[in-house]
């Protein structure tokens, strides 16, 4: 009697933790904190406050707005070369998952043997979270940038953004965690 009262309770048990995982939805932000301390990764935050513009960049009242309304992006590698347990393709599988029906595609390319996903969470015509899934052979990148943001200044804000200088290895090694 008392076996079969265990086996219910250890019964009732998993399959109220299996329908409580299964009923909270993957978010990108939570795989990246539940992966950035794990072997074969590693994350760094980019603030918003070094992203340079192109020397003879002029931004509009509403474009500056826009600028200033990014916050950080958040950037998380993987490196199969630096992981032992050899599970980027469950990792990446389980990244493609969190990126769900809440996003919209902004873009998708291959070349070579590189692929690139961008996609966007929008609501109301506001975008609070651009998300870039970058793969090369068996490494990727996921970067998340956050704020809020109209489209269309959006678009006017890249093309005036000096990319190469944001990317410089000294503003990197600067935000590294």
């Amino acid at each position: 009697m008392m076996n079969k009262s265990l086996f219910r309770l250890l019964t009732f048990m998993t399959l109220g933790s299996v329908l409580f995982a299964c009923s909270e939805s993957p978010s990108v932000h939570k795989y990246y904190v539940e992966h950035e301390n794990e072997s074969g990764f590693q994350s760094f935050i980019i603030p918003s406050n070094i992203i340079s513009l192109k020397e003879d960049a002029e931004l509009d009242e509403n474009a500056l707005e826009a600028l200033n309304s990014l916050q950080s992006m958040y950037v998380l590698r993987y490196s199969a070369e630096d992981d032992p347990t050899e599970n980027g393709e469950a990792y990446l599988i389980e990244l493609e998952g969190c990126i769900d029906d809440r996003y919209n595609e902004m873009m998708s390319m291959q070349i070579s043997e590189q692929k690139m996903k961008v996609v966007f969470h929008e609501e109301s015509g506001v975008i609070s979270e651009i998300i870039a899934v970058i793969e090369q052979e068996e490494d990727f990148t996921l970067a998340r940038l956050t704020g809020e943001i109209q489209l269309d200044q959006l678009i006017k804000v890249i093309n005036k953004v000096d990319l190469n200088k944001l990317m410089t290895e000294s503003n990197i090694e600067n935000t590294w965690m």
